[in-house]
């Protein structure tokens, strides 16, 4: 009995050890596929831990600020940046008369410091949409993001994805759901692998 139960425990701790980029702390992602497209600077460390993610780039500034808000979830599950409030950054936009939506690098990197933030987070939607395959309408989303040192103004991490929905019936919010989901999962893979 003890034999088997020594086996069992042994093909278990296996099993959780060969699964990916899944851990304990952070199960969220297990069932991510990673194949969106990342790249983690060699050696960015731990340098960064407060985080500002503007709203994104997109054909309408809802779209942007609905898709920054997805990547502001997703974020919140890899559980290593703090992440600066939205209200925050409105004020000292407001403050500043600057508009939010598609800033330049160097002016998300002088709001990061405004902010107190460590890096920002940018980023483009550069598919938002349907396209017709087979007499039917899929939901396609395709997004880039990058992290911004504020420091120095490196680029830490960049990731992009994009995807045509394996259904029609999938409306675009979910879609991009999905999308940022792939795209947060893979790059927490990356990061796991380069601490």
């Amino acid at each position: 009995m003890n034999l088997h139960f020594l086996r069992f425990s042994l093909c278990v701790g296996l099993a959780w050890a060969t699964a990916g980029c899944a851990s304990p702390q952070s199960k969220y992602f297990k069932d991510t596929q990673g194949n969106a497209n990342v790249y983690v600077t060699p050696g960015q460390g731990r340098s960064i831990r407060k985080v500002a993610i503007m709203p994104f780039k997109a054909p309408t500034e809802l779209i942007g600020n609905s898709v920054s808000d997805m990547m502001v979830t997703e974020m919140l599950h890899i559980e290593r940046y703090e992440l600066v409030e939205r209200g925050q950054m409105a004020t000292v936009l407001n403050e500043s008369e600057l508009a939010l939506a598609g800033l330049s690098t160097a002016k998300a990197v002088e709001i990061g410091n405004m902010l107190g933030a460590d890096g920002v987070i940018i980023g483009t939607v550069d598919e938002y949409g349907t396209v017709a395959h087979r007499g039917r309408s899929y939901p396609v989303v395709g997004v880039s993001a990058r992290l911004i040192h504020c420091g120095t103004g490196r680029v830490m991490w960049s990731v992009d994805f994009a995807e045509r929905g394996a259904r029609p019936e999938i409306t675009l919010p979910q879609h991009a759901r999905r999308v940022m989901h792939t795209m947060v999962g893979s790059l927490f893979c990356e990061l796991k692998k380069s601490r």
